[in-house]
């Protein structure tokens, strides 16, 4: 077992290494840990920002809109005289946060940024010049509602020649909340339980909910250009001119696989997302008869006038930690260790049980020493007489990345070589958990027998968290400070 080299990431790392296959198991956790490490946004900011005078100088390469067209070069912008608005929210932003309010945190005229419930806390020193606002993940409540219109109130102070500076990251969906006119935030919370629930990708989801709100695809940036003097017309696929020097420059993390801005950092830049994209969904997943009765009937009646902006003017985003980076390193880690790193894909978006149980077939029959690798965003489909995840009371317990763990178990059950499963949701928190995934291997199973616990039956209720915290293989990081694709890794000795 690898305990020099034991990352202090992993908060129950002595349990999850002391039973079963304890070397496999530390080497997935170092794995792991190498790639978290490479996925940390402020560390990245920080190597892309530096002030030059009034001069804030961005390194790297922004992508300046939907088509993802390239900026060569760094780009400049200058604080002279000039009024800074920043707005946040997402579960990797509280970093990002600390690394501007060091930089320039006195030249902000107001800035907000709203971060799960907890990740405050996980400041070295609280911040004076950004005010942190704490929400609720993955269903929104009042605390949500509070922080969406927060960030609307500090984009329509802009005036001419401003700045906003957009840090929007996984999460911020449910972290910010403004509902569109006629909704209630009752029916937003509804409406997210039903989307949570019904087995729909991320993509999928946000596209009905782009169309429910007055921030979300991109209209947090039309609110600032509109106070500062202009805006893109609704639905326009060729941006009107900007108010007078006014820009917006986005940071963001990716946690949608290839990285579309307008799924990753929605409140700021364009969207491609249309009425007809979030009737769709509904379609697809039979949600029309579930949706309270004014989501419904906005969604239907689908004005042309409300469609989101297209393109927006004046806006840039850098891309600065992703998926790639991630599994990247964890490649190079598992090749330190010994292990021929595979690749799989980073876009595993299936059902959480398929995708374990499709991991842990793969590595019975892979060669010895080998390390398979995957990444994406699982959903998980609950059955009509489960409650939604995070309902209190008996109901499912869990999250994808535990699901798919329990699921990698039994598939692993019997496998004749040694064999281990970590499912990891990379920001911390699988779910409505306070878990980020599971760590098994070729015993699991074995010992959940001998402990008298029902593996199929744990699936079947969605209760993988019960079942994993039972058997000693749930993973706890607490809050990462970063948002990137949910990480898989199976090893073989």
């Amino acid at each position: 077992m690898n305990e020099p080299n034991r990352p202090a990431r992993f908060v129950n790392y002595v349990r999850l290494t002391g039973h079963g296959r304890g070397e496999l198991r530390a080497d997935a956790l170092a794995i792991a840990a190498a790639g978290l490490r490479a996925a940390d946004p402020a560390a990245a900011l920080e190597r892309a920002l530096r002030l030059d005078g009034d001069r804030l100088v961005v390194g790297g390469r922004p992508i300046a809109g939907l088509d993802r067209r390239m900026d060569a070069g760094d780009t400049v912008a200058d604080l002279a005289g000039r009024r800074v608005l920043l707005v946040g929210a997402g579960k990797a932003t509280i970093g990002m946060a600390a690394v501007l309010e060091r930089l320039i945190g006195p030249r902000f005229t107001d800035a907000a940024v709203v971060v799960k419930r907890g990740q405050a806390a996980s400041l070295a020193q609280p911040l004076s010049h950004i005010e942190v606002l704490e929400a609720s993940h993955p269903v929104p409540d009042e605390s949500s509602l509070a922080g969406g219109l927060r960030l609307l109130s500090v984009a329509r102070k802009a005036q001419p020649g401003d700045l906003l500076i957009g840090l929007v990251t996984g999460g911020s969906s449910a972290l910010a909340v403004a509902p569109a006119g006629g909704l209630s935030l009752a029916d937003k919370i509804e409406t997210n339980r039903l989307l949570l629930s019904c087995g729909a990708d991320i993509v999928s989801i946000n596209n009905v909910r782009k169309h429910l709100s007055a921030i979300k695809g991109g209209l947090l940036a039309r609110a600032f250009f509109e106070a500062a003097g202009g805006a893109p017309a609704a639905g326009a696929t060729v941006p009107s001119p900007a108010p007078v020097g006014c820009e917006i420059l986005n940071f963001t993390v990716s946690d949608v696989v290839g990285d579309p801005l307008d799924y990753i950092t929605d409140l700021t830049v364009g969207d491609r997302s249309t009425w007809a994209m979030a009737q769709e969904t509904c379609d697809r997943f039979g949600l029309w008869d579930k949706l309270p009765a004014a989501v419904a009937e906005r969604l239907r009646r689908a004005e042309p006038a409300a469609e989101t902006p297209k393109e927006l003017p004046a806006t840039r985003t850098w891309i600065v930690a992703d998926a790639a980076g991630m599994f990247a390193a964890a490649a190079g880690e598992a090749q330190r260790l010994g292990y021929a790193p595979r690749l799989l894909g980073l876009d595993w978006q299936n059902e959480a049980r398929e995708s374990g149980s499709a991991l842990a077939r793969l590595i019975r029959v892979a060669p010895p020493r080998t390390c398979l690798l995957a990444g994406g965003e699982n959903t998980v489909t609950l059955g009509p007489a489960a409650p939604p995840h995070g309902k209190s009371g008996p109901g499912p317990a869990g999250g994808p990345s535990q699901e798919a763990a329990l699921a990698a178990a039994l598939a692993l059950d019997g496998a004749g070589a040694p064999a281990a499963v970590l499912c990891l949701d990379s920001d911390g928190t699988d779910g409505p958990t306070d878990a980020a995934g599971g760590l098994v291997d070729d015993l699991s199973v074995w010992a959940a027998r001998a402990a008298g616990l029902d593996v199929p039956a744990a699936l079947a209720a969605h209760t993988s968290h019960n079942a994993l915290t039972s058997l000693g293989d749930l993973v706890v990081t607490g809050p990462t400070s970063t948002n990137v694709n949910d990480l898989k890794i199976a090893l073989r000795s």
